[in-house]
């Protein structure tokens, strides 16, 4: 370390701006001017000079004593406390990151990189809390600094950031070069950390400080801290002097207005204490039939014995030997008030500290503060464009150097970005409306209108596009249960049909065989009935008889069981199949399957079958086949077994 920097390093305050030391040039000249003397010839101390007043003789002289006096107004005066948070916590939006690099992959969430930075910005740094603290030291001290320690993360071996935290102004020395624009950022160690590295006391807390702070205590020497690691926020100051690189706070410019506030408020609290309660003199009357012997200061001890117990008890009534009168001294204070005063001050204080009254008190609004409103918002994007560079530059490009993801300038565009939501200072209905107008007769874009109304335009498509899936995934589902009913109903009619013509082929073969039973019983040959006109019965059309056997009448057993030829009709088929059940030898589950399925019509019978895994549709239709040639076996080999009627009926002869 060199001689100038170990020098540099062993101040405690910084250097005063030349400001300061053309103030205090003046008030030396104003203490060393003569006395005046006045138009009643005696002498009185002039004001120090006159562009200034009896404030300017307390100015601090140090950034340290500005520091001092900003910190006391933000914790006790509401004006300013008020307008540091307003300016602090208004402009910062909802911060979000977007890889560039594997665009489609972020967009579905599955990007790691992006799930890395994302956890490191919301979760280690707390980017939205940190956003807020910084605004306050930047509004109030004019500068912040933000110190980021790195660590290496163990399940991935990458660095990343760990944490970070604002540092004290005061505490903060600047070496500023300004040929090479370079800095040095220098720490002086506060006196709490100091005392425990002296003592070694609590062992715990001693353990966890560094040792390069603990060699600098020792040295009683400053921290010199890595400009990687650090970001300076300063706010617009001018370039007088040689300690611009600091900025200035905005309390300062209206710290003289506080002083004259703060004096105003003691004459007020002085008028409130004095005039605004009256004070009452009670005093006693004498009168003609009064003893003049009488002790009168017993007379008053006793009435004020009666007054104190009027005090404790509203409802006492007071007794007196004399008349009483009472005078009231004061009274007047409400009139002596300093109020508009005060307020004219307070329009002063943020006026200069470039913030509209309604910011604070409300009432803003886009037609009535129009102007106010427009100053307020360039305020406000400047600052956010110094947050933003805060969160690419320092944040993720800082972070992707150490991990090795950035080599050169090239490689910017493939970092991962950090935005924030569009910050909107105005709710005008009537312009929402007007943009909704032209949106609606196209001449303004959906995008546009979105932004406007305060909606992000990739989330609105995407939600608009999951809505659209989901509706026609409804509809389709809605058809397709559709379908379904008017299949099972067409089923149902089909079935009902079918019914319907194996009962009337029932009655009709019912019919048929009573027919030809009564037509036998009665002698008639049914193939004579269904003779030509012109032919005889029993003779074919080439004139030659065919032999037929003599009808015999049924040799009928009534009540003896059915006749021979019955019992021989009875007799199966050598070639009938035996009523084992053809599915016997199949899994139960799959026999039951096909139970199922045979029951519909053979136009239906795929659609289920296809719903089956590959090895079970081999099966069912390999059971549905011979299912269906034993069903066929059956009917060929079934032979009518109802009897004959016992009793016959009567002969149509018999009838006439």
């Amino acid at each position: 370390m060199s001689e100038e920097t170990q020098d540099h390093s062993n101040q405690v305050s910084i250097a005063s701006t030349q400001k300061e030391k053309i103030l205090k040039e003046e008030r030396e000249k104003a203490v060393e001017m003569v006395k005046i003397a006045n138009f009643r010839g005696m002498e009185q101390d002039p004001y120090p000079s006159p562009f200034l007043n009896l404030s300017d003789t307390k100015i601090p002289e140090t950034s340290q004593e500005i520091f001092r006096w900003c910190k006391y107004f933000y914790m006790f005066d509401p004006l300013i406390s008020g307008a540091i948070n307003a300016l602090s916590a208004f402009p910062v939006t909802e911060v979000y990151l977007e890889d560039i690099e594997d665009k489609e992959k972020a967009n579905n969430g599955d990007s790691d990189r992006l799930k890395t930075y994302d956890r490191v910005f919301h979760k280690n740094i707390n980017i939205h809390k940190l956003l807020i603290e910084i605004g306050i030291d930047y509004h109030l001290y004019g500068n912040c600094f933000v110190f980021g320690e790195m660590a290496v993360n163990k399940m991935t071996g990458l660095k990343e950031w760990k944490n970070m935290v604002r540092l004290d102004p005061s505490k903060m020395t600047i070496d500023y070069n300004p040929t090479t624009q370079e800095k040095v950022y220098k720490w002086e160690i506060p006196f709490s950390i100091a005392r425990i590295v002296k003592n070694k006391k609590p062992k715990a807390e001693y353990n966890k400080i560094p040792d390069i702070i603990k060699k600098a205590v020792l040295e009683n020497k400053m921290v010199i801290l890595n400009s990687k690691n650090v970001y300076h926020f300063a706010r617009a100051t001018d370039s007088l002097g040689d300690n611009n690189v600091w900025g200035t706070p905005i309390v300062a410019n209206v710290l003289k207005l506080l002083m004259y506030r703060n004096t105003l408020r003691q004459a007020q609290e002085a008028i409130a204490r004095e005039h605004i309660v009256p004070m009452r003199v009670y005093y006693l009357q004498r009168t003609e039939e009064f003893n003049p012997e009488a002790d009168w200061n017993l007379v008053a001890k006793n009435f004020a014995g009666e007054l104190m117990k009027a005090v404790k008890d509203p409802n006492y009534k007071v007794v007196s030997p004399v008349p009483v009168n009472l005078l009231s001294v004061g009274g007047q204070g409400k009139s002596l008030l300093l109020t508009p005063e005060i307020q004219q001050i307070q329009e002063e204080i943020l006026a200069g500290m470039n913030v509209p009254r309604e910011f604070i008190f409300g009432g803003v609004s886009y037609s009535g503060s129009s102007i106010s409103l427009k100053i307020l918002e360039n305020q406000f994007i400047t600052y956010r464009v110094l947050l933003k560079d805060f969160m690419q530059n320092f944040g993720v490009k800082g972070m992707a150097k150490a991990r090795g993801e950035w080599i050169n300038e090239k490689d910017d565009e493939q970092l991962v970005s950090v935005k924030m939501t569009d910050l909107k200072m105005q709710d005008d209905v009537q312009q929402k409306q007007l943009i909704i107008q032209l949106n609606g007769a196209g001449k303004c874009s959906n995008e546009y209108m979105w932004k406007t109304i305060g909606i992000d335009p990739d989330k609105m498509r995407d939600a608009l596009e999951r809505e659209a899936l989901a509706a026609v995934e409804l509809e389709s589902k809605v058809n397709i249960k559709r379908m379904e009913m008017q299949l099972s109903e067409m089923d149902i009619q089909f079935k009902l049909q079918q019914k319907q013509v194996e009962i009337s082929s029932v009655l009709q073969a019912h019919q048929a065989n009573a027919s030809q039973m009564v037509q036998s019983e009665m002698g008639v040959d049914p193939a004579a009935m269904m003779a030509p006109e012109g032919q005889q019965p029993g003779v074919p059309p080439n004139g030659e008889a065919i032999a037929t056997p003599k009808q015999q009448p049924p040799n009928v057993q009534t009540g003896a069981g059915v006749t021979e030829a019955a019992q021989a009709n009875t007799a199966p088929p050598p070639n009938a199949q035996s009523e084992e059940d053809p599915l016997s030898s199949i899994n139960p589950d799959v026999k039951n399957i096909v139970v199922q399925i045979m029951k519909l019509p053979k136009a239906y019978r795929d659609k289920p079958i296809s719903t089956l895994p590959n090895s079970m549709q081999k099966q069912v239709r390999t059971a549905m086949q011979q299912l269906e040639k034993s069903e066929e076996m059956k009917k060929k080999s079934q032979i009518d077994m109802r009897q004959m009627p016992e009793k016959l009926p009567p002969r149509r002869d018999s009838l006439k």
